[in-house]
């Protein structure tokens, strides 16, 4: 290592520890205001000049260590680990003060010093540690009320959704499993039945993708609850529509619908109009899916996408605010932090309507073969999209006529979407999701025709 380089690290140690001293002393000052602070200060552990010296003794211990002088090295960190435990003691002592904050600080502000010298890490990362550090240092008042306002059986949901998302789901293989592959699980040999080649290679299910859908549906639900621990509930509402919808738009429709069988009237007003927000917001994903799928695609469907988006967003709002003045704004949506079952009852229907769509498509119906794509969007419009565009770009359709058959495949998914509300949620949240989307898609069937 160059001697300029050495130079600069050992500048960058300092300016590190100043940092992290500077936001020790004005986070007292503003806690204890400046007169109280600084006759405070030799009772305390760390300031500006302490972290600095700190930072600047642990960059000096990397130092040696690159030059292979370990044992002052070993030497300076044993003497630092000694420093903290005696000042942790002193302060259980005399001010039975038992937390360690501080003290990991000091020593994770020696270890910045160590890591700048020796550029184990890049200062890339030693940055990124610094900020977090930083930030958890300046947030103990912020994380105090957080945790005020989270209760056990609140972390316990939390605990338990990632149970759903990152223990189980990463378990599961992310393959479909074939009517065949059913058959032999029962022990039985495929070739002894009379069925066609087409049905054995139906796809039943994909385990990863299915729960993957449980994990939206009910990742919404809890994130809904906790916005609202924040947030009054009818802004927590939309907010989460609006951002699920740009993951799956049907999933969080059926989250809100199941929702609105536990909700006074007014309440159900906010959660369709929240579900049409988040219809509307998902047609922002699947275009960005179209413009990178197909640019000339995208450009024929812009004017019908912009249409259902601003349509689909007004609509919403509108019943959001009409709901909003009947109760003169107060509003009480009450929420279950974490539940799997209504998640499960949305996954068997999507898998029911994975079994319509392959049988439709073993009709061999040539050019109206396409009407098993529109079929599709019973589960969504993702998959159609990037089908249609492929077709588009490698000429095998018109323009025209992908078009139609986006809007016929959106129409489907619009259909699907009711159908789902009136299974799922109470018949007043039904009745307007489906007037809005009726009003939604007339808007971009208007906007193509003229």
């Amino acid at each position: 290592m160059a001697q300029t380089e050495i130079l600069i690290r050992i500048i960058l140690t300092i300016i590190f520890g100043a940092i992290l001293g500077l936001e020790s002393e004005t986070r007292e000052i503003a806690n204890k205001g400046k007169i109280k602070a600084i006759k405070d200060e030799k009772s305390r552990l760390g300031g500006l000049r302490t972290y600095s010296v700190l930072s600047l003794f642990g960059g000096i211990a990397g130092l040696f260590y690159i030059k292979e002088i370990e044992i002052l090295s070993y030497i300076m960190f044993t003497s630092v680990m000694v420093l903290i435990i005696s000042a942790y003691i002193m302060n259980v002592q005399l001010k039975q003060a038992f937390g360690l904050t501080t003290e990991i600080a000091i020593l994770i502000t020696f270890t910045l010093g160590f890591i700048t010298t020796t550029a184990i890490l890049n200062i890339e990362v030693v940055l990124v540690i610094l900020v977090l550090l930083s930030f958890f240092l300046s947030q103990k008042r912020g994380l105090g009320s957080l945790i005020e306002k989270i209760q056990h059986k609140e972390l316990i949901n939390i605990i338990k959704f990632g149970l759903v998302a990152v223990v189980v789901l990463p378990l599961l293989p992310n393959k479909d499993i074939l009517v065949s592959d059913a058959i032999h699980l029962l022990n039985i040999d495929p070739s002894t039945l009379d069925i066609s080649k087409d049905v054995l290679n139906f796809s039943i299910l994909n385990p990863f993708k299915m729960w993957f859908i449980v994990v939206l549906v009910s990742g919404i639900n809890l994130i809904n609850y906790l916005i609202s621990k924040f947030i009054s509930s009818n802004k927590g509402i939309p907010l989460t529509a609006f951002i699920g919808g740009m993951i799956s738009s049907t999933s969080t429709s059926i989250a809100l619908a199941t929702k609105s069988k536990k909700e006074d009237i007014k309440n159900v007003r906010v959660l369709a109009g929240s579900a049409l927000i988040s219809n509307a917001s998902s047609f922002l994903s699947n275009s960005l899916i179209l413009m990178v799928s197909s640019l000339i695609f995208f450009r024929g469907l812009l004017p019908a996408l912009i249409a259902m988006f601003l349509v689909g967003s007004i609509v919403g709002t509108i019943f959001i605010f009409i709901s909003k003045k009947q109760s003169n704004g107060n509003l009480d949506v009450k929420y279950e932090p974490f539940s799997i079952i209504p998640a499960l009852k949305f996954v068997l229907i999507i898998i029911l309507l994975k079994l319509v769509v392959q049988t439709t498509q073993l009709l061999d119906l040539g050019e109206l073969s396409l009407i098993a794509t529109a079929v599709s969007g019973l589960t969504g419009l993702d998959a159609a999209s990037i089908a249609l565009a492929d077709l588009v770009e490698k000429g095998d359709i018109s323009l025209k006529l992908a078009v139609i058959t986006y809007l016929s495949t959106n129409l489907v998914n619009f259909i699907a979407k009711m159908i789902y509300s009136k299974i799922g949620g109470r018949i007043e949240f039904a009745k307007i999701f489906t007037l809005g989307l009726i009003i939604t898609a007339v808007g971009s069937l208007a906007v193509f025709i003229f």
